[in-house]
């Protein structure tokens, strides 16, 4: 965290000593319409209940969870990477797991499974853009390089889908094979959390739920750059919400970085944006997209009977026993 708070002090002197135009930095930002920028917010929630409802059909076969509590957890989850970091990547298997009486491991694999979905949806998405959108001319090589990234994310997902079919279908063989009883229960446990895989309506319906929710997640991209006056097609849109995403693996907690210096590079990259406009552009796009998150999980809290503090106690402190 030390590091990523010297970079961002050192981006901002060199800001401030350069030639920004900070004129056209606070313009942008007070030119917004704010009818386009309630439809993305409203289409960013639409994208959360999606979520929702997959991730309760990846725990249905370790138990029947519903709607609420799996809603309750999934924003308080993406709150707590919000205000932690990717240290709040662990909430939502551990709280889930602690609040319905589930393995830890088992609610641990459903995550896993949906991450590995979610960056093959990326992925695909990225594939779209680039089939489709014009970018300017100085920026090919930096294209290239996405591409050859975005071939090795594709392999790795689909050679973990595929182990992770592999160990489902053999978990019964391997664990008696594991000489370490402890080992060989969290091993169990992990494979039970992959039950899904065992039916093909259920891993379709997943699916299902993973195009809708990325579907949505490309029209709030779209939605929320027109909401700042650009006027790019919902692929262009897209191709810069994939740079976002890769870009918000390094975030400081509760304000970013990685993510808005990342929108803004494909901005001025791909599409010749001023770095002023398009700095502006990721700062309001990570407003954008967290803030009705945060907005929701207030009373989420509120009904899990948990305070701000107790995100963190939660990461530190799983019950060993739902292990």
């Amino acid at each position: 965290m030390l590091i990523l708070c010297l970079i961002a002090g050192f981006l901002v002197y060199r800001l401030a000593t350069s030639n920004f135009d900070w004129h056209l930095f606070l313009a942008a930002i007070g030119d917004l319409n704010w009818g386009w920028l309630s439809a993305s917010i409203a289409v960013t929630l639409i994208s959360f209940v999606i979520r929702t409802f997959r991730w309760q059909e990846l725990l249905s076969p370790v138990k029947e969870v519903g709607f609420r509590p799996v809603f309750a957890t999934t924003m308080l989850g993406f709150s707590a990477i919000f205000l932690l970091g990717r240290a709040g990547e662990l909430f939502r298997p551990m709280w889930i797991a602690r609040h319905e009486k589930l393995p830890v491991t088992a609610s641990f694999a459903t995550i896993i499974v949906e991450r590995f979905l979610d960056l093959t949806m990326m992925i695909g998405v990225f594939a779209w853009a680039l089939l489709t959108v014009v970018v300017s001319p100085e920026s090919t090589r930096t294209l290239a390089l996405m591409k050859q990234a975005a071939w090795l994310i594709v392999a790795f997902s689909a050679g973990s889908i595929l182990f992770l079919f592999v160990l489902r279908s053999n978990v019964d063989r391997v664990v008696r094979l594991v000489p370490f009883p402890k080992v060989a229960s969290l091993l169990e446990n992990f494979g039970h959390g992959l039950s899904f895989l065992k039916s093909g309506r259920s891993f379709i319906l997943i699916l299902f739920h993973s195009v809708l929710m990325w579907i949505a997640i490309a029209l709030q991209a779209w939605l929320t750059l027109r909401g700042m006056n650009f006027h790019l097609t919902v692929a262009a849109a897209s191709l810069v919400m994939v740079g976002g995403a890769i870009g918000s693996v390094a975030q400081i907690p509760g304000i970013g970085g990685g993510f808005q210096f990342a929108i803004a590079f494909c901005l001025s990259t791909f599409f010749a944006v001023p770095a002023e406009r398009a700095l502006a552009a990721g700062l309001i796009f990570y407003v954008v997209n967290n803030l009705p998150v945060l907005a929701a999980a207030v009373p989420c809290m509120f009904e899990q009977g948990l305070k701000l503090g107790d995100l963190r106690n939660v990461i530190r402190n799983p019950q060993s026993e739902t292990l």
